[in-house]
């Protein structure tokens, strides 16, 4: 019994330990050390699985606010990448039209008008380009205005937050936003609520619970052929046999009504682990917070990606060394005819994560460290990209905004 035990948790403790320096080899692999933004520190990194590399991210730095967004892409990069590049300049424009001022209301409202508008596409351009009717993207994004965060999400992606307090300075570990994957109970039975007439809305298939066989997630942006019955039964459009629906359907199959959240930050809020869906299928809320708790900050969210590839390569019996030398791909066609082995997309998804600390480590600026990038100015930070632009918050007349009081 004691070796047994000895053992497991010797097993979990090698899976915190490893040498980050290692993803630096990966040639999938893309970090961003620590840098400063104005309300605390942030890293960033990421991992390509996919054929092309479906996630998006951004961080964009204010001289009083913060913007966050991970945009994780399904079938493809045309939804997440119209995601980033659209997104955070639409928030502004509804914030500045609302006198500066900051609201869930927005959050709404900028969810709404971007799967509006990414539909409206579709149906002008999909029989040029079929693939339109299928693409889709999970949608998490978090803005810090005025010392109060908001945050939507749909899909699977997650933001977790690290809170210290109480009289031992325990941590505390908090999902901000719930998000929509049908592996979650909850998730199933909302469906089967909704759809009470089709017993088959949640089917187990391909080692996972999916909405009518074919998405694992049940809320996004797009999908258009899981919405719109009209639209998948209209002519010329043609879904790949693979994902088409087995028994047509009266109501939406999947939904865009984003998970709303705000609150105050306070000076228990240390940090937020932003990461998309690939991440969360390898490690749990308390696994990451404790990582980022317990380790350096430099490199934080590439430790974060380098362990969760660690447990991938294991649950498959290779070794981390080994993954490094599996080519990207497009994983495991649904098409039983179909053999694509030998990918990575076959021992992990596409992972995104964004580490953002409210507080700067003590003497962090006298240090000369050569990770830490100081940034004095109003940046955006994009993923797979070690330029840093100008953000459009310096387009943003905000003069008035408060500034940030939490004391550390």
């Amino acid at each position: 019994m004691f070796k047994r035990l000895k053992n497991i948790v010797s097993k979990r403790k090698s899976e915190y330990f490893v040498d980050i320096n290692e993803f630096d080899e990966d040639p999938l692999g893309w970090s961003r050390e620590l840098c400063e933004h104005q309300l605390g520190e942030f890293s960033m990194a990421a991992v390509q699985a996919n054929g092309n590399m479906e996630d998006r991210c951004q961080l964009e730095v204010g001289t009083k606010a913060l913007f966050v967004g991970i945009y994780d892409g399904h079938k493809g990069d045309i939804t997440s990448n119209i995601m980033s590049n659209t997104l955070f300049q639409d928030l502004l424009w509804y914030i500045n039209e609302n006198g500066t001022n900051m609201s869930e209301d927005i959050l709404k409202t900028v969810v709404a008008e971007t799967e509006g508008e990414f539909m409206l596409d579709v149906e002008e351009g999909y029989q040029q380009q079929p693939e339109l009717g299928i693409v889709g993207s999970s949608c998490l994004f978090c803005i810090i205005w005025k010392g109060r965060l908001y945050i939507a999400n749909l899909g699977d992606s997650r933001a977790v937050m690290g809170s210290v307090g109480g009289p031992f300075n325990r941590l505390c570990v908090r999902q901000l936003v719930r998000d929509h994957n049908a592996r979650n109970e909850d998730i199933r039975l909302e469906l089967m609520n909704l759809h009470r007439d089709d017993p088959n809305i949640v089917t187990f298939n391909f080692n996972a619970w999916h909405v009518k066989g074919i998405s694992e997630v049940s809320r996004c942006i797009g999908h258009a052929y899981l919405k719109r019955e009209p639209f998948i039964l209209s002519s010329p459009f043609q879904a790949p046999e693979s994902e088409r629906v087995p028994s047509p359907f009266t109501r939406p199959l999947l939904s865009a009504e984003p998970a709303i959240h705000s609150r105050v930050l306070n000076n228990s809020d240390k940090f937020i682990i932003f990461g998309s869906g690939g991440l969360w299928k390898l490690l749990t809320n308390k696994q990451a917070a404790k990582i980022v708790k317990t380790n350096p900050r430099d490199g934080i969210a590439k430790r974060l990606v380098r362990i969760a590839l660690e447990i991938a390569a294991r649950r498959r019996n290779i070794s981390y060394t080994e993954l490094r030398g599996i080519p990207k791909g497009r994983g495991v066609s649904r098409a039983p005819s179909v053999s694509v082995e030998g990918t990575r997309r076959e021992y992990h998804d596409d992972i995104t994560v964004i580490v953002v600390f409210f507080d700067k480590e003590p003497n962090r600026n006298q240090t000369a460290t050569p990770a830490i990038i100081s940034v004095p100015g109003v940046n955006s930070f994009r993923g797979f990209s070690d330029t840093i632009q100008p953000s459009s918050f310096m387009y943003f007349d905000a003069p008035e905004i408060a500034a940030y009081e939490v004391i550390y």
